[in-house]
């Protein structure tokens, strides 16, 4: 008998001790809340968060979790501040400023695809207060516009060289040329081969902006100016613009590409190319690459009508490439014909091959070469020297850089041009040498 009223005296002891227990467990609680929303009432984040931090018996509570969240939020504590939120909606789906938090903290931490999700569900839920459907509505604008920024690429380069070139004008090395019915005659100097040191100022730039995933558009930007010391009736700016909209499917690529090349001699519109071209890539494995492209376009010369062409190209090839190498290899057919019966000499066709060589000789060196051979077959008589001319012309470029670092790049490039013809005067070889300075931002 006592020992079972001694077993009744101890449960009760036992249940009342649990009861007071819990009760300082509440308290305990409650008292945290209440420092911790006046702390976060008073901005004082970061205090806020270290107290709540420092309470994990509480994690799953969803009032101490919104609370930690917020004060995790607004003092860069981001990913804290996700997965508390997470555990509030998680419990209490109807929070709806809980989900709202939630969303922004998605945004922060750039996972913007949960970051529309939630501030969809809260647009779209007939329960939600409008002042919330207002924020939801202004992060889901502020979510779009991020992605629209994260497709958006720019670079730009400019480069500053200093040079001399040794055939400025691409004239002949002869001193005389036998012209049909007249007979033996003296060339002028500006005929003749001249050289001249040079400065140069470069600049590309780029921008891409990706519509979806699998399309973009970009646009390309090249402008060169050239300032001679002494020849200054060859000092020019010539440009090359370029929109282009690319679309990719798998290992194909397609594109289409709107250009325009003015030139301006001597402060002054010379000519225009414009061109629309049509290609495609292929990627046949992880190094080898396939492409091929048909170009039409019209030439505009300013000066003289009968050098304004219409033509068409040709243009297919195959690339190569290893972490130290990337090779190129390409055939290029070209029709060009004039577009006033008075310019026929100056129709032709022009086929050529390039070959492509780029390597890393060592951490911060490169060097980069092309080397091409041109056809030039022109399709009727030359009006002066009676015979349809035809031309072969082979071009070396070489450049050897040192990257300084991500940005800075010293370079040193030699180009070579050397024309033969059957008519003497058009033939030229011409060195181009110079040392420049780029930089990328």
């Amino acid at each position: 008998m006592i020992k079972q009223v001694l077993g009744y005296f101890l449960c009760g002891y036992l249940v009342v001790l649990s009861f007071s227990s819990v009760a300082k467990d509440d308290n305990e609680y409650n008292k945290l809340l209440i420092e911790l929303k006046e702390l976060v009432s008073e901005k004082k984040y970061s205090q806020a968060y270290q107290k709540s931090s420092d309470q994990y018996q509480y994690l799953g509570e969803p009032a101490y979790d919104f609370l930690l969240g917020v004060s995790a939020l607004n003092s860069d504590h981001t990913s804290p501040a996700v997965f508390a939120f997470e555990r509030v909606v998680e419990n209490s789906p109807r929070w709806f400023e809980a989900r709202l938090y939630l969303a922004r903290a998605y945004l922060m931490v750039d996972n913007l695809p949960a970051a529309n999700t939630q501030a969809l569900i809260l647009i779209n839920s007939s329960q939600t207060s409008d002042s919330v459907k207002r924020s939801a509505q202004s992060l889901l604008s502020s979510t779009t516009f991020k992605q629209q920024q994260t497709g958006r690429f720019y670079t730009q380069n400019v480069e500053f060289a200093l040079g001399v070139d040794g055939n400025v004008n691409a004239g002949t090395a002869e001193d005389t040329i036998i012209i049909p019915d007249i007979g033996e005659f003296l060339l002028s100097p500006e005929s003749k081969n001249t050289q001249d040191n040079y400065a140069r100022l470069n600049y590309r730039g780029k921008y891409s902006h990706s519509i979806n995933q699998k399309s973009l558009v970009t646009l390309n930007i090249n402008a060169a100016w050239y300032k001679f010391a002494e020849l200054s009736q060859y000092d020019r700016i010539n440009a090359q613009i370029n929109a282009a909209y690319q679309y990719n499917q798998n290992d194909i690529s397609w594109y289409v590409q709107a250009g325009a090349a003015p030139l301006m001699l001597d402060g002054e519109l010379y000519r225009t190319e414009s061109a629309l071209t049509a290609g495609t890539n292929f990627k046949l494995n992880k190094q080898v690459n396939l492409f091929g492209s048909v170009t039409a376009g019209i030439m505009n010369n300013r000066f003289d009508e009968k050098l304004d062409n219409s033509f068409y190209a040709i243009n297919a090839g195959a690339s190569y490439a290893t972490s130290r190498w990337f090779q190129s290899l390409s055939v290029n057919a070209k029709n060009e014909d004039a577009d006033i019966t008075e310019g026929e000499f100056n129709s032709r066709n022009v086929t050529s091959l390039y070959y492509q060589a780029n390597t890393q000789l060592a951490k911060q060196w490169q060097l980069l070469s092309i080397a091409g051979y041109q056809w030039i077959n022109y399709q009727d008589d030359h009006p002066l020297f009676l015979q349809e001319r035809a031309d072969n012309l082979f071009m070396l470029s070489t450049t050897v850089r040192y990257l300084v670092n991500r940005d800075l790049a010293i370079q040193l490039a030699a180009n070579y041009q050397d024309k033969t013809s059957n008519i003497s005067l058009f033939e030229y070889d011409r060195l181009d040498i110079n040392l420049s300075a780029s930089y990328s931002f």
